[in-house]
């Protein structure tokens, strides 16, 4: 390979840092996001700023560190491509390894590179001491990650840990590439990076053969309901396959928050979103599973928003994942969750369900078919907001009508993320959303969203936020201005999410209790001095097809609409609260 430097040319010596650079490079990684300091310099020394969209270089955007955790998340979800983000110690360390958090329960695959101090300083008290002395920095991420997090203080062992990286970010999982300066400053005199691991081995015809046969014998004469999960959503023709695969067996489809961006919004036994924001004739149709049912389980995790720990009481649960060790399953299963049979397939749900499609093509399977789904997936009324507020139902209704093909939305842990959903009922073909719901940072789908736009700058992006989790990232709104993301700001003046569970789980306390009151502030004043456009909606919207045409201009700066928003108008439900 050709080692490069800040001149362009060949250098006769490289240091360790410049390794973990064009090591990351050559997997792909040019995007790295962070803040400088201290125990980085070294290691951002060797990427240019990031000024050019996009970049084909390494290169390193200055962004917050708690947005910028969140950066490869969205990077992520929106291209598949993996992203870095940096971070010196101390406070720092602890601030972007939020979005690792959030990165482990979504099984998404990023690379995180923060510093220790060096080991010839431990007992000295060094600043922002990460020794055990002090923070214990090494396995506090080690408590979380594992074998994941990969100490670098060995020039001679860096390219096989390196390696060993690779491998667990081709397993979709996040990793920590642990700095020791004072050993990976040293210089390196030669230096080759390690091959690219082989790709993944077909599925075997006889692995396949016998699935389909199980699968054959265990539905006849039952029904038949697929569970779809966001591992779902990472295969291209995802939404053509669940189709497929509903219309050959006459299977009806549920799906988690993020799972909805495996379904298209024409597939006709789609009931609904279930649980947290979940339609009514979902919840139902799930929670009616029993001795005469099969649940099929693509990529989903049984979370808290997804089946609020009420299991799978199916006769018989088949989960297909290709997700080694994936987040909630307990030693690779979810055996624990099924009360009934259980089939655990391990393998691309490209390839398992093509093989599900085209056995049913030759002989079809003789479970039970079930009716289509109704046009509409809700029992109740939407409820009205009040005088001098935007009704939030009408809103969603009209944007969803309205979004630009190829668009990808980021929820916060607002209102939004319980009650869009709710609303639009199925997913729209226009837009993937998706909700970083496991870890609920409030403001991380702010990174995010700068992450989903740096992946494909012509790529509309939007993001619904809160009042409560703006204060989280307003501070970095200056060095995204000329993205060109919008955001959709709920004004409540209320951490609503709280407000509404606690007026159910706490009924004689008073609401001055709940703490849950944000103070009012100029939220367009705040995006302006960053360099933002910024507007506010009408409370009768009658503005709105103004703002929708301006998010049409070609070349705009980013945007911010401020929405006020009635905090008393519940939409989406919130089954959680029942365990509270």
């Amino acid at each position: 390979m050709t080692l490069r430097n800040l001149y362009g040319n060949p250098p006769c010596v490289a240091d360790s840092y410049q390794l973990i650079v064009d090591t990351l490079t050559d997997w792909g990684i040019t995007l790295y996001t962070g803040v400088t300091g201290g125990g980085v310099i070294h290691l951002l020394k060797h990427l240019k700023p990031f000024d050019d969209l996009p970049s084909a270089d390494p290169a390193f955007l200055t962004l917050g560190e708690y947005s910028a955790g969140f950066v490869p998340l969205g990077y992520y979800l929106a291209s598949g491509k993996i992203a870095a983000a940096v971070a010196t110690t101390g406070a720092a360390t602890r601030l972007i390894t939020c979005g690792l958090s959030d990165a482990k329960l979504h099984d998404i695959p990023a690379v995180f590179i923060v510093p220790v101090s060096g080991s010839s300083t431990e007992g000295f008290s060094p600043l922002q001491d990460t020794s055990i002395y002090g923070s214990n920095t090494v396995a506090q991420l080690q408590a979380e990650l594992g074998e994941a997090v990969f100490v670098l203080n060995d020039p001679f062992s860096l390219t096989a840990q390196l390696g060993q990286a690779k491998a667990m970010l081709d397993r979709s999982k996040p990793v920590v590439l642990v700095l020791d300066n004072e050993a990976v400053g040293s210089t390196l005199i030669e230096y080759t990076t390690m091959p690219l691991p082989e790709e993944e081995r077909p599925v075997e015809d006889d692995f396949l053969d016998t699935f389909v046969s199980t699968f054959r014998k265990t539905v006849d004469g039952k029904r038949v309901v697929l569970l779809v999960g966001e591992e779902m959503a990472r295969y291209q023709n995802a939404k053509q396959l669940t189709t497929q695969l509903c219309e050959q067996l006459q299977a009806a489809a549920v799906w988690s928050i993020n799972g909805a961006n495996a379904m298209s919004q024409h597939n006709p036994y789609g009931y609904g979103y279930i649980s947290f924001g979940g339609n009514d004739k979902a919840m139902s149709l799930f929670n009616s599973l029993g001795t005469q049912d099969v649940l099929v389980v693509l990529g989903a995790c049984p979370d808290e928003y997804t089946v609020n720990f009420s299991g799978f009481n199916a006769a018989h649960t088949f989960f297909l994942g290709n997700i080694f060790e994936a987040y909630g399953l307990v030693e690779n299963s979810l055996r624990h969750v099924a009360t009934g049979g259980y089939d655990h397939v391990y393998g691309p749900l490209d390839v398992l369900l093509s093989a599900l499609i085209s056995s049913g093509h030759r002989y079809p399977f003789t479970n039970k078919p079930m009716v289509k789904a109704p046009a509409d997936l809700n029992d109740r009324p939407f409820a009205t907001s009040r005088e001098g507020y935007v009704n939030m139902a009408t809103l969603y209704q009209r944007l969803n009508k309205w979004w630009p093909a190829h668009s990808l939305g980021i929820d916060d842990v607002c209102l939004a993320y319980k009650d869009r959903q709710y609303v639009t009922q199925r997913p729209n073909d226009n837009i993937d959303f998706y909700s970083l719901y496991r870890g609920s940072a409030m403001g991380g789908a702010f990174g995010a969203a700068v992450g989903a736009k740096l992946s494909d700058p012509d790529r509309p992006v939007f993001l619904f936020t809160g009042d409560g989790c703006f204060r989280l990232f307003s501070g970095s709104l200056g060095e995204v201005s000329q993205l060109g993301i919008v955001i959709f700001l709920l004004n409540n003046e209320s951490l609503s999410i709280v407000e509404q569970g606690l007026g159910k789980v706490l009924p004689d306390i008073a609401s001055p209790h709940y703490h849950a009151h944000i103070t009012a502030i100029d939220y367009c004043a705040v995006a302006r001095a960053c360099g933002w456009e910024a507007a506010k909606l009408q409370p009768d919207m009658s503005n709105l097809g103004e703002l929708l045409h301006r998010i049409e201009m070609d070349g705009q700066r980013s945007l911010l609409i401020e929405i006020p928003v009635d905090h008393q108008q519940e939409l989406g439900q919130n089954p959680r609260l029942k365990n509270l």
